[in-house]
């Protein structure tokens, strides 16, 4: 039996959303984007050179880089 053209297939995903190296999500609405510790710790890395202002940005916005 074929599936219908407009069905789409869910995949359970079980993966944490917020880890030690990704602390942001990409839910906006999420509390982490508020999390001034983490942003603090994403702010010193600009400091030290790792991220760019705008790669920080991203990173807080839970965009990636």
């Amino acid at each position: 039996m074929q599936a219908p053209i407009n069905f789409s297939y869910v995949a359970s995903v079980d993966y944490q959303e917020h880890t030690l190296e990704k602390p942001f999500c990409w839910d906006c609405s999420c509390d982490c984007h508020e999390d001034q510790e983490n942003i603090a710790l994403v702010a010193q890395q600009v400091q030290d050179g790792l991220f760019t202002p705008e790669e920080a940005t991203d990173f807080v916005r839970g965009r990636g880089i």
